[in-house]
């Protein structure tokens, strides 16, 4: 039976870049790309642990999975309470680069009726987000987070015993 509590260390390390990114205004764009913040979440807790255990210590793809599940979670907490606690502070500067960003996107042209009015609203809740709702969103950001980090991690899972059956 392998050590769980191995899995801790890199995973809260993970979760916490993971979170980081997917919190900061401008990086958290980084996930436009099929999620790519949460996969490299995955990654990096691989690599962290690959880095915690020694040289002998064959990695298994269900060290994979519990890196993934747990950088998932500890992600999902840690962004949770950046957005309740410093959340409300960068919601106008979120709002004005996906402004920007639409206007650009569009070229001039006539944006959608009510468009703006949706994103002021969003807005708006992110300023005073409630405990129900940061509940809420933590239960699913935990799902969201989990699936993409368990994937991550398990394809750097494969790549390094891919490696290292043909290096020796």
């Amino acid at each position: 039976m392998r050590n769980s509590s191995l899995y801790f260390r890199p995973a809260l390390f993970a979760g916490l870049i993971l979170a980081i990114v997917n919190f900061a205004p401008g990086l958290d764009l980084v996930n436009c790309f099929c999620c790519a913040g949460l996969f490299v979440g995955g990654v990096l807790a691989v690599l962290f642990f690959r880095m915690d255990v020694p040289k002998d210590y064959t990695i298994m793809n269900i060290d994979g999975f519990y890196l993934g599940l747990w950088t998932g979670i500890f992600g999902a907490g840690f962004e949770t309470v950046l957005n309740i606690t410093i959340g409300p502070y960068v919601a106008d500067i979120k709002f004005q680069m996906i402004k920007n960003l639409l206007n650009r996107l569009l070229a001039g042209q006539q944006m959608p009726a009510g468009l703006m009015d949706q994103l002021s609203q969003a807005i708006a809740a992110a300023k005073r987000p409630g405990l129900a709702d940061s509940l809420l969103s933590f239960f699913l950001i935990v799902i969201v987070y989990s699936v993409f980090t368990i994937f991550g991690a398990l394809l750097t899972t494969a790549f390094i015993q891919k490696r290292r059956v043909t290096h020796q």
